[in-house]
């Protein structure tokens, strides 16, 4: 795993030892209570292997291989729908659990991200030009060659064409405005705001996984950076929340 942007490390170092107070004061003040599946700060999380099995080793995105811990949470208004982050540490690094839900608060979608590579860009106009920049373009080439596909419209929404794309021109929409709010104790008393300009990307691995690559230049308060996540779907129903 790459080194961790300064948000996610912060997140990484935090001990259990510092999440114990959220028992000693009443459940009532807790913001993470009624969330999808039952998620919630200090929840353990066990991951299915079913989908990372079915990969193969052409899959990049690996399984955690232990229980993860969530550490904070990040809430991320995108149109009718809600985008819960949970972000979990493992020795090794941070995974963060993300599943959106519509205004009924069923699930839309669920995915595993961790981080792949970040870049501190001297020329920003290179990820985030109008014209040209690499964050928005049809399609995305990471360091071994790989390349992935747009996935995402304009608005966030799905792109059916996404995968098929096969013309040698290149090109380019505006990547996606988001705003999170992300609350490292279950009270609200310590969160911070991150802005991102993102876009994602998606390959088919195989007829049974497709993997995603959500590329975003986040701006939060120590500074800015260009994140590249990996990303697999997941069934929500196959994690087990303790």
């Amino acid at each position: 795993m790459a080194d961790s942007w300064s948000l996610l490390k912060r997140i990484g170092q935090k001990k259990i030892d510092d999440l114990k107070e959220s028992f000693s004061r009443p459940a009532s003040q807790r913001i993470d209570l009624d969330l999808p599946l039952g998620l919630r700060m200090n929840a353990l999380l066990e991951i299915p292997e079913i989908d990372f099995i079915l990969g193969g080793n052409d899959l990049k995105m690996k399984h955690p291989g232990g229980t993860l811990t969530v550490a904070s949470m990040g809430k991320i208004p995108m149109g009718d729908s809600t985008v819960h982050r949970f972000y979990a540490n493992l020795e090794g690094g941070v995974y963060v659990l993300q599943v959106v839900v519509d205004s009924n608060h069923a699930i839309e979608e669920c995915k595993l991200f961790t981080l792949l590579d970040e870049v501190y860009p001297d020329d920003w106009g290179f990820w985030l030009a109008e014209s040209d920049g690499y964050i928005g373009l049809d399609r995305f080439q990471i360091k071994d060659g790989t390349v992935y596909y747009r996935v995402w419209d304009s608005q966030g929404g799905e792109n059916p064409t996404a995968g098929d794309q096969q013309s040698s021109s290149m090109s380019r929409i505006a990547p996606v405005h988001l705003e999170e709010m992300i609350y490292m104790d279950p009270y609200g008393e310590q969160k911070e705001m991150v802005r991102y300009e993102s876009m994602l990307y998606g390959r088919h691995v195989n007829d049974n996984v497709d993997e995603y690559l959500l590329v975003s230049a986040a701006e939060e308060i120590n500074g800015a950076s260009v994140q590249i996540m990996l990303g697999i779907d997941l069934q929500p129903a196959s994690i087990k929340v303790i």
